[in-house]
């Protein structure tokens, strides 16, 4: 994984031919250091961080200082880097959590917030193009709560969605990996015409019996997390006046899917997509139906959909 990103166009005195051609830029005027490739400033960054695919620019600048200029591959003298001993890097190889997770729900949704800009600094805003994520409930309400590009790019706890734009701007899914995952017991069997999964917690009591139509399109983690989910709520009292009718039609900006009460179950539509087969999803859930339910479903499709 790329972690020191040092600028391909930095500037030199000999031009970019090499012949001594120098060329005026306002580029000469500006600061233009090494980046950081796990202190990304926005989603496409982020990706990049995450997926091992980082290039320079869309990053924070490196923190870390460079050691004397020792011979490298082909006999250049190109200075090394000491990310080993970097806070940063150090940080990122512990593996946090996301700090600042409010409550115990399994899924937020993240809206992008650029940062207001500086009084008086027309030019070189150190918050230029920089923003935070809020942090909201999937009912929309906000929490209060923030992350940092960064520590999205390195908490192992979460996954994510793509980035969609609606009217309040920026956003995307963040779903939290259940702990309880390992322990979740899901007992599978085909039928001609359907595949059933019936959903344990880790001491026997059945949550939820799921009955797809089609292909599964899920994996076997993604039920082990629904389950672990549904044993938090186990226990729960059921919420006055909320029922399977107020599942949402969907998960707004993710595609494929589709949401629908039918009955006392909730039943899931995926269309073909690239990952998966065209399936139906019934689900019968045996605890308190209440927004905590919802939310484990909809959670369940984040997780699904995340890349």
């Amino acid at each position: 994984m790329p972690v020191y990103l040092d600028n391909p166009n930095d500037y030199g005195s000999r031009g970019p031919d090499g012949q001594g051609w120098n060329r005026l830029s306002l580029n000469a005027h500006f600061d233009t250091p090494a980046h950081c490739g796990l202190r990304p400033i926005r989603f496409a960054s982020l990706f990049e961080a995450r997926t091992g695919r980082q290039r320079w620019g869309g990053y924070e600048r490196c923190v870390g200082g460079k050691l004397p200029s020792l011979p490298a591959d082909g006999g250049s003298s190109a200075p090394l880097v000491r990310c080993a001993h970097c806070p940063v890097y150090q940080n990122a190889h512990a593996h946090p959590p996301l700090p600042n997770w409010p409550g115990t729900a399994p899924l937020l949704l993240g809206r992008v917030r650029d940062w207001p800009r500086t009084p008086g600094r027309w030019i070189a805003d150190p918050a230029a193009g920089r923003s935070s994520v809020h942090l909201h409930t999937w009912q929309g309400e906000d929490t209060g709560a923030a992350a940092d590009w960064p520590d999205l790019a390195v908490a192992a706890d979460i996954c994510m969605t793509w980035q969609f734009h609606d009217q309040d701007g920026d956003a995307f899914w963040i779903v939290r990996l259940n702990s309880g995952a390992e322990q979740a017991v899901v007992h599978t069997k085909k039928y001609q015409d359907h595949t059933r999964h019936v959903l344990h917690a880790p001491d026997g009591r059945r949550l939820a019996r799921i009955r797809c139509h089609g292909a599964c399109a899920h994996e076997d983690w993604h039920l082990r997390h629904l389950t672990a989910d549904l044993a938090d709520l186990d226990g729960a009292l059921p919420i006055d006046g909320h029922s399977a009718a107020d599942l949402p039609e969907n998960l707004p900006g993710v595609r494929f899917f589709s949401l629908a009460p039918v009955g006392g179950t909730a039943t899931i539509t995926h269309a073909a997509s690239r990952a998966f087969g065209a399936s139906t999803m019934t689900i019968n859930a045996e605890v308190p139906t209440s927004p905590g339910v919802t939310g484990a479903l909809l959670a369940y499709i984040a997780r699904v959909a995340a890349w």
